[in-house]
């Protein structure tokens, strides 16, 4: 029909009604890149229903278990973030350690989100409802110090991995004592480290367009009390855009060049290794449907990133907490001398 009505109206016409036409196909693309992961628009009505039932048992398992959970994640739906994580995993195929996982990831408090904290002796409530391996993933996910998960990336991205016979382990935040964080191997080798970095790609795939749409404040510090329509230098953590530079590094510099470690495309490039075929058979079906979809969104939504941010640096996560705060101005200090 548009294009009969198209047809029958006069040359003067058509560069409007054009106009009009390829508005209206404008407006049917998401927002962000993320929004078909988010709806799950791949999924078939038997996935949702089968989803749909499995979330109203969880969700009415920690009404009765754990209130203080069910509080933080929101009585009538969960968290936008979380169950956004969630949506992402499961676009992907993931299994469902991951997918539970994810719903809880910041329930102790993260590096980046102190906002709130479940106390850890509940960790036992939540492993019941979750698992024990989807509970531990979340516990990891907020106590490690993130520069050690990258430090583990970029070793395994310069190195021969999965061949070359290295095992990791991360750190927990200075503020929590640095304690060593071993990894587990599981059913298959390394299988806990790259669940990990499964979950830590989807947590940041899922928001850093919205991340990097508004000025970021400082939540603690000089500057943190002022309002974000005021605040000085001093109070934001991250101008507009800057948000797509986390946990990017400059590696080196070559004249004008520069070499830059980039964590989140070297976690989706070690994900898509497992899809090879070198290493398919060892892989279970949910992990190898990850090494497809991962690298594919991380693509897609870093493809939408300005030129202008590409060449911005913001490797470690700033201070998000009063403790944070103090470690770090800690770690600061000891570059004094006074002779």
């Amino acid at each position: 029909m548009a294009a009969f009505v198209l047809a029958r109206r006069s040359p003067r016409s058509l560069p409007l009604a054009a106009a009009r036409l390829c508005q209206r196909r404008l407006s049917t693309e998401p927002a962000y890149a993320v929004e078909p992961y988010r709806n799950l628009l791949n999924a078939t009505q038997e996935q949702r229903s089968s989803w749909a039932d499995a979330d109203a048992t969880l969700h009415a398992a920690m009404r009765e278990h754990v209130p203080a959970a069910l509080a933080h994640n929101g009585e009538e739906d969960f968290d936008r973030h979380l169950v956004g994580v969630q949506s992402v995993l499961r676009s992907w195929g993931a299994a469902e350690r991951l997918t539970n996982a994810a719903l809880f990831h910041s329930i102790y408090g993260t590096e980046g989100f102190q906002g709130y904290a479940l106390p850890l002796s509940h960790r036992g409530e939540i492993a019941g409802l979750i698992g024990a391996k989807a509970e531990r993933l979340a516990w990891i996910f907020c106590m490690v110090d993130r520069a050690t998960v990258d430090a583990t990336v970029f070793a395994a991205a310069e190195g021969d991995w999965p061949a070359d016979g290295v095992e990791f382990a991360f750190r927990a935040r200075p503020e929590l004592g640095a304690f060593p964080l071993p990894l587990r191997s599981g059913g298959t080798r390394h299988s806990e480290w790259l669940d990990f970095l499964t979950l830590s790609l989807a947590d940041w795939l899922e928001q850093v367009e919205g991340a990097s749409s508004k000025q970021v404040g400082r939540p603690v510090g000089d500057g943190a009390r002022q309002s974000s329509a005021v605040a000085e230098e001093s109070g934001v953590l991250w101008p507009k855009g800057e948000a797509w530079a986390y946990r990017r590094e400059r590696s080196a510099e070559r004249g004008a060049a520069v070499d830059r470690r980039e964590a989140y495309a070297e976690m989706a490039a070690l994900l898509a290794r497992r899809a090879d075929p070198a290493f398919r058979r060892s892989v279970p079906p949910e992990d190898a449907a990850v090494a497809l979809a991962a690298p594919a969104m991380h693509a897609e939504v870093f493809g939408r990133e300005p030129s202008w941010s590409r060449g911005i640096s913001q490797p470690t996560t700033p201070p998000m907490g009063a403790a944070a705060l103090a470690a770090h101005e800690a770690r600061e200090s000891a570059r004094c001398d006074f002779g």
